[in-house]
């Protein structure tokens, strides 16, 4: 097995792992079953979050996918249900825990047999939230305030003849009360006892970070009164340049009196700016002028503003690529390929873009040079002419400039591909992994077919303020003729200070 073959069996496997891991992250599966939407309304969803499972009867068939808010301030819950469930018209959701403390999830009751089946794709459900532990301790309080009522009517019945029969009455209706809140209680002790033991926990917490917080609030206390003392001094310095302040203060005022007065009776440069029209007729004009000039900066800042502008940097290995192996061929060229990448993005509101890019060439430019040379025999005095030639291959840089429309998840480009003609496709499958086509050299320029490239990117890390988009790619180059696999990556980030070089260009509002 050659060389070539070997790199590209070993990129292969490096592939396949890498889809493998791609897939799993990014919860992937092509053979998953068909599914449905589902929406419920509910009054509450504390702790329920995207991504948590819907169960129906005890079993996993689905998932949460996005919770937001109605306009009239209830939960709107999108769930995604497995196309095998039936639901019936009467279907209704409701908020559960796996065990006491476990993760929130959706239970889904499909409902009677005897309705009728749902139909569509899309289906909203009634959603119900279980009771929380707050409005059973209301309830338990709203039946002591009847215990208490009972009691005090007790006293005031009890005391004539007939007390003693109206007493037995009462202890009778009291015992039935009683065995209902004894059966309320028994079924929520659970709860109670996870409420005792959390303010247990907090007690405990509190009664170590007190004396700590008592301690802090001395120290700083002692700290303040420290630097007060060691201050006194510049205080009282403080105090006395306050004092020739408030001096220079009152002849400030003074001077300010006479200038008003000044002003008033119209002298000075002030005075006759006021009361002179062809000093307020100026200084309209110029107000005018300058009004003028803030109107242009703000269009111009604006047009800098919608500006997007992508700046990438690229590197790639390419594996099996054949080369030369006359002895006349000078290879000048390697394996490798770099790139930096430009894409200018005039209104994110319109879905145009430019990409401008600047590579060199791996496989390098053909070069041909034919040299003559003349010898002459000392003995017989003929003249031979022998003609060398020698083919190079240069490495040279191409260009890229192509004009591109966003359909998503599709983006269309057309124009330059390096340095030729052609044009490109990148299909996003999600905010992380996209493939891209690309074909050019349509007119053989370089190959006896077009060249062909078919590679895959896949986000490592996302852009953050700090820190740029890396990403790896992996592909096929040139299909047609010299096929070459491709191994590589590079970073992207979103430049702000570029883009107002570009706010006078003009792009198009």
């Amino acid at each position: 097995m050659s060389s070539a073959a070997k790199i590209g069996a070993f990129m292969l496997l490096i592939l396949a792992i890498l889809g493998f891991f791609v897939l799993k992250i990014e919860d992937l599966s092509f053979g998953r079953k068909k599914t449905r939407q589902l929406t419920a309304i509910f009054d509450n969803v504390a702790g329920l979050d995207e991504k948590s499972g819907v169960r129906v009867a005890g079993v996993r068939k689905g998932k949460v996918t996005r919770i937001n808010t109605t306009p009239d301030g209830h939960a709107r819950v999108t769930l995604e249900l497995d196309d095998d469930v039936q639901l019936r018209t009467n279907a209704s959701a409701r908020v559960a825990n796996l065990g006491l403390l476990g993760e929130k999830y959706v239970e889904i009751d499909p409902g009677t047999p005897n309705m009728p089946i749902a139909q569509g794709d899309s289906i909203q459900l009634r959603g119900s939230a279980p009771a929380s532990i707050d409005d059973v301790t209301s309830q338990i309080s709203d039946i002591a305030t009847d215990v208490k009522a009972i009691t005090a009517s007790l006293r005031n019945v009890v005391g004539g003849p007939k007390g003693q029969q109206r007493l037995e009455d009462i202890v009778d209706n009291v015992r039935g009360i009683t065995e209902q809140v004894r059966a309320l209680i028994a079924a929520n002790r659970a709860n109670l006892d996870a409420t005792m033991l959390n303010a247990r926990v907090v007690s405990e917490q509190l009664r170590t970070e007190i004396p700590q917080l008592a301690a802090s609030i001395d120290r700083v206390a002692q700290s303040i009164g420290g630097t007060v003392n060691e201050n006194r001094k510049d205080v009282r310095d403080i105090v006395e340049n306050l004092k020739h302040l408030s001096a220079d203060l009152r002849t400030t005022s003074d001077n300010l009196g006479s200038i008003t007065g000044q002003v008033k009776s119209g002298e000075g440069t002030i005075g006759k700016l006021i009361y002179s029209d062809e000093a307020h007729d100026k200084l309209t004009r110029a107000l005018t002028s300058v009004e003028s000039g803030v109107n242009e900066l703000r269009n111009t800042l604006g047009r800098a503003s919608r500006i997007g502008m992508d700046v990438g940097i690229k590197g790639d290995y390419f594996a099996g690529l054949d080369r030369p192996s006359d002895e006349q061929i000078v290879n000048n060229s390697s394996n490798a390929r770099a790139a930096v990448q430009l894409r200018i993005i005039p209104n994110p509101e319109r879905n145009r873009f430019y990409n401008i890019e600047l590579a060199d060439d791996p496989r390098g430019s053909r070069r041909e040079k034919a040299t003559e040379t003349t010898t002459i025999d000392p003995v017989t005095g003929r003249a031979t002419t022998t003609i060398t030639k020698e083919t190079k291959f240069d490495r040279n840089f191409l260009i890229s400039a192509q004009a591109g429309w966003t359909l998503q998840p599709l983006s269309l480009r057309i124009g330059l591909i390096d340095s030729t003609g052609g044009v490109g496709a990148d299909y996003a499958l999600n905010d992380r992994i996209r493939i891209t086509g690309e074909a050019f050299d349509f007119g053989k320029k370089r190959d006896p077919n077009p060249h062909v490239r078919v590679f895959g990117e896949y986000v490592i890390r996302k852009e953050t303020a700090r820190t740029p988009m890396i990403f790896v790619s992996s592909g096929v180059d040139n299909a047609l003729n010299n096929t070459a696999f491709t191994f590589g990556g590079g970073i992207r980030w979103r430049d702000d200070d570029l883009k107002y070089l570009l706010s006078s260009v003009p792009l198009g509002k």
